[in-house]
Parts: C-alpha cells; sequence; structure tokens
C-alpha cells in the first residue's frame, strides 16, 4: 500500500511539473458546472454527488482498516452507518444554510487536506506542502468567487446588454461577432486590446449554444476563467520562487503571501482585463527566467507569447518588455564571440511573434480612426473623485495620521437629500496602495454587517500587510547590495521591473488625478516581486546566528501567520455579508 501511496503521488507530481496551467484549468473547468460562477447557481443534485464521493472516500479508509484486520465488521458496519448518518445531518444543515458558499469552502478545504494526508511522502515534502498552501489559498479564491457576482465589487464593468464597459465589450462580440467597428473612444472602455473579451465571449457562447446554460448562469461563470487565471499568477509564482531553489521556510513563507494575497482573491471574481494581462506577466517573467538559464528558441518563443499575449490583453503587460530586452541584451554580449548568430535569429523569431501580437489592435485603430497608439480614456475633472486640485508633490509626501484613521480607502461622498459632501478622498498614492493591496476600492466596513470583531480583524490584516511589504521592500535592498546571492541579471531583471511598475504607477497618479487611479491592481506583480526577496533573504540568512536576525525571522513568520489567518477570516466574512 506505501508502495502504490508512494507511485501515485510521484505520477501526481509529474503531472504537474509538465503541465500545471493544463491542469489549473482542468480542475477549473472541472468545477464549472457545478457553481457556474455564483452559489446561486448550484444545482440541486450537486451536494448529492459530493456527498456520495464523501461516503465513497471515508468508505475506503474503513474497507482498508477491515482488510488489515484493524478493525472487526461489527465496528466496521457501525462505522459505515455512523458516516453515512453524519453526511445525511450535514446535507440537511446544508439545504438550511444561508451561506451555502461556505459549506463548500470548508468541504473544499478538507477535501485538500485529505488529498494531502492520502498522498503524502517524504520525498516530495516541499513539494506536498506547497500543493498544500496553494490548495487551500484556491479554495479561498473559489468562496469568493461563489459569493461575488459579475456586478458587484467589478471595475468599469458595466452591463452585458450595454454598450459600455468590459461587460459591454463582451456583449458586443457575442452579439455581433466581430471587433469593434468604429472609433472605439466612442465607448468606455472599448478602446482595450480584445484578447480577455474575445476569450469570455467565446466562453459564454460555448456554454448557452453547446451546453445549453441559461444567460445568466454563462455571464456568471466568466469567473471560472478569471479563477484560473487567478491560479496562473499562484503557479508562475512558485515556478519563479523554484528557479531559485527556494524550499522549506524560504518557500513556504512567500507562496503562502502570494497564495493568500488579497489582491489575486479580488482578481479571482473581476471579469474585467487586469487578472489576464497580470497572468501573462508573471509568465513573461518565468518564461525569460528559463530562457536566461537555457537559451533556446523554445523558451524565447514562450516568452514572446507571454508578452505579445499579455500586451493583446491589456497594454500595460508591456512593463514586462524592458526588463526582458536588459536579460536579452546581456546575455548577448556575454556569448556575442561564439554564439551572436544564434541570439540575433532568436531576438528576429522573438520581434517577428511579439510586436504583431502585442499591438496590432492599436495599430488598426490608428490607421482606421486616428486613435493615438498609447490612447488611455480619461475621466472629466468634474467627478467628484477628481483629486488634481492637490499639488501632486503634497499629495505623494504627506503622511498626516488621520489618513490611518480608516484602513479601507477613503472616497468622499454626496448627500442625495441635502448635496454636502462628507468624507475625504483618498489622496497619497502610497497609502492608497496599501489599503487597496488589501481591500481593494470597494471593501469597507459596510461588508463587516456591523461586526466589530471583523472591523478589527481587517485593521489587524492591513497592519500585518504593511509590514510585510515594508519589510519585504528592505530585504529586496539588501539582496539586490549583496554579491554572490544572485546573479547580476537576475538582479537587473526583478529590479527594473520593479522599478518600472511603480515609475509608472506614480507617473498614472500625475497624469490622472483620481482616486480609482490608485488602486493596487496596477502593480500587482510586485507582491511576487517581494516575496522572492523575502524568500530569498531567508534561505540566505534566516540560519544566522545574529539575535537581530532570528529576531526578524520570527517577526517574519509571526506576521506572515498572521497574514494567512486573518485574510481567512476577512475574506470569509465579506463572503457572508
Amino acid at each position: 500500500m506505501n508502495r502504490n501511496r508512494k507511485s501515485i503521488t510521484e505520477e501526481i507530481i509529474r503531472l504537474l511539473y509538465r503541465h500545471p496551467y493544463l491542469c489549473a484549468f482542468i480542475i477549473c473547468i472541472s468545477l464549472n458546472p457545478l457553481f457556474f460562477g455564483a452559489t446561486e447557481n448550484i444545482p440541486g443534485n450537486v451536494p448529492w454527488i459530493c456527498a456520495l464521493i464523501v461516503f465513497s472516500a471515508v468508505s475506503k479508509i474503513f474497507v482498508n482498516k477491515y482488510r488489515a484486520k484493524e478493525i472487526n465488521r461489527i465496528c466496521f458496519t457501525v462505522l459505515e452507518i455512523c458516516s453515512l448518518a453524519a453526511i445525511l445531518g450535514f446535507l440537511h444543515l446544508y439545504s438550511c444554510s444561508e451561506y451555502k458558499g461556505i459549506w463548500f469552502f470548508t468541504g473544499g478545504c478538507l477535501a485538500v487536506y485529505y488529498l494531502y494526508w492520502r498522498l503524502y511522502t517524504e520525498k516530495y515534502d516541499f513539494q506536498m506542502k506547497s500543493l498544500l498552501i496553494m490548495g487551500i489559498g484556491f479554495m479561498l479564491k473559489l468562496l469568493y468567487v461563489l459569493e461575488t457576482s459579475v456586478y458587484v465589487r467589478q471595475h468599469d464593468v458595466g452591463s452585458f446588454d450595454g454598450d459600455i464597459g468590459h461587460a459591454g465589450y463582451i456583449g458586443y462580440l457575442l452579439q455581433n461577432f466581430h471587433l469593434p467597428d468604429f472609433d472605439v473612444r466612442e465607448r468606455w472602455q472599448f478602446c482595450h486590446p480584445p484578447l480577455h473579451h474575445i476569450i469570455s465571449a467565446a466562453w459564454v457562447y460555448i456554454n448557452e449554444k453547446c451546453f445549453m446554460v441559461d444567460y445568466n448562469q454563462a455571464r456568471e461563470s466568466i469567473q471560472t476563467l478569471t479563477l484560473f487565471y487567478s491560479m496562473c499568477i499562484v503557479i508562475s509564482a512558485y515556478k519563479i520562487f523554484r528557479y531559485f531553489k527556494l524550499e522549506g521556510k524560504s518557500l513556504y513563507l512567500p507562496l503562502a503571501v502570494v497564495a493568500f494575497h488579497p489582491s489575486f482573491i479580488i482578481f479571482s471574481a473581476s471579469i474585467n482585463n487586469d487578472v489576464l494581462a497580470t497572468a501573462f506577466m508573471t509568465g513573461t517573467i518565468v518564461s525569460v527566467l528559463n530562457w536566461y538559464r537555457n537559451p533556446d528558441m523554445k523558451n524565447i518563443i514562450k516568452t514572446a507569447l507571454c508578452l505579445g499575449l499579455g500586451m493583446m490583453t491589456k497594454l500595460t503587460a508591456a512593463l514586462a518588455a524592458p526588463p526582458v530586452a536588459a536579460v536579452f541584451i546581456i546575455t548577448f554580449i556575454k556569448n556575442m564571440k561564439k554564439d551572436w548568430k544564434k541570439f540575433l535569429i532568436q531576438f528576429a523569431v522573438f520581434g517577428i511573434i511579439c510586436v504583431p501580437l502585442g499591438l496590432w489592435f492599436e495599430i488598426r485603430n490608428f490607421i482606421k480612426w486616428d486613435v493615438p497608439v498609447l490612447y488611455v480614456q480619461e475621466m472629466s475633472k468634474g467627478e467628484l473623485q477628481y483629486i488634481g486640485d492637490i499639488n501632486f508633490f503634497s499629495r505623494i509626501s504627506d503622511f498626516s495620521l488621520f489618513q490611518f484613521r480608516n484602513v479601507f480607502e477613503q472616497w468622499a461622498y454626496t448627500d442625495d437629500k441635502t448635496g454636502e459632501i462628507f468624507g475625504y478622498n483618498e489622496y497619497n498614492p502610497l497609502i492608497a496602495l496599501l489599503k487597496t493591496s488589501v481591500f481593494g476600492e470597494f471593501i469597507n466596513s459596510g461588508n463587516s454587517g456591523g461586526n466589530e470583531f471583523l472591523i478589527k480583524m481587517s485593521e489587524i490584516l492591513f497592519y500585518s500587510t504593511a509590514l510585510i511589504a515594508a519589510g519585504s521592500f528592505i530585504l529586496m535592498i539588501i539582496v539586490l547590495s549583496k554579491k554572490g546571492i544572485i546573479r547580476v541579471t537576475e538582479k537587473i531583471l526583478f529590479a527594473s521591473f520593479y522599478l518600472i511598475m511603480m515609475i509608472n504607477y506614480y507617473k498614472l497618479q500625475y497624469d490622472y488625478p483620481f482616486v480609482c487611479t490608485m488602486d493596487f491592481r496596477y502593480i500587482t506583480p510586485s507582491v511576487i516581486t517581494g516575496a522572492l526577496f523575502y524568500g530569498i533573504a531567508e534561505k540566505h540568512y534566516g540560519s544566522g546566528s545574529h539575535p537581530a536576525v532570528r529576531t526578524a525571522e520570527t517577526a517574519g513568520k509571526i506576521l506572515t501567520v498572521n497574514f494567512v489567518i486573518c485574510t481567512m477570516v476577512v475574506y470569509i466574512g465579506v463572503c457572508s455579508a
């Protein structure tokens, strides 16, 4: 039996190692018919199917114990009857519960742990523990998807039946079966490259026409795709960590930060193009690292596809281009005496694939309607959220303590009866960045239902996240300044990637001074960058004997565990509100 377990575990690990993204996709689309993106879409027979699976798994344990003569026939029969009664009891409680998503989350977590327990072997210790972390993180994302409609906590979505927003864009493709045949500046958000919207429209069409899924279920199930994209980001982060041979605590701690980071939980249910663009950006970093380690045609084609498709999703994915170019240039200079021809051919192939993929939509719009390639739709200065009346340098330098009285992002609002303006608009980009990294724009004290415990946990989560972010930034500076920890090319790749994201973020605040432009969603890959240097520092300094090092390591562990627990509590609370 132990040999059989090792064999099964080895086969699963090999499959996941070779095709991690494909496996994640299969898991997500397999779950789609069970939920169609929302708890209200769960078919009536699904709880019974889940109950049958649970009963079969439990029975398998009892059968094995009976065959091993650890229990007798009477004991076996009693256990079977008791387990069946317990499962039927839980089914009844489920049917009476208002929080069906919580039931599936709890059951899913137990299933993940059960698989970990059944398949665990010492040979694949860190792989199994990593899968456990990612598995529980996946279940939290799935819970958020189930309890978050395509019209709730969304950015610039509009309506599928309307003519603006990302949902309107998807709806237009569904109705017309062609790209916008008008100046994209005429409709809000139609200026974006269409890859995400095409995939979403095709997904809805297949669900409706091939599987006879109704209108609302098909549209809610777009979140099955965004759930998959969010998991791709976590998988890419794991690949980056393993590239640097992180294992043990140096792997589990940063992986937990990424797997449970609120920004990726929010992404999992967001049907705009941010999550797919981020997935391609992180995939680009993975691919260029693989190319740097093994500079062959296959890896450069993967890099070109990831970057090109990312730009075809959202043009800001091009922020990954300069760091990639830096790796290409450094590698070429090091090898140009003997392999210059090979590299020039590879770079030509990269350009032939990446540039047309990434820019064809913008070039088309420029030729047809004279739309600037870097066009961004602007908002009116008459919007209540406009903060351009505050000097930019005042905004970035003001850290007045009153801004920390509330850990949720602040928006001024108007009283409907009197027209009086209350509250204030968040204006400091760094503070807004920290707040939205944890809660986004739409989660606030109203989501707690007046629960003081949940508000307190939200405050603890905010400060834990802020401390982890600050610590990771300091560790990044330390690792980048030390010789011999990682190679110079790798330092340039991640330092330039982080720096370019931050410069672009602050330029966005300067050019478009609105509260909504300060959202953390514009720099979400920085989570992985920070977590990476956290892991690298843990690997190289974690076993140090200096009291300060030991204290810092202990503080990091406590903060990370606290971060994971608070994230789960807060987001379960949000989903239950």
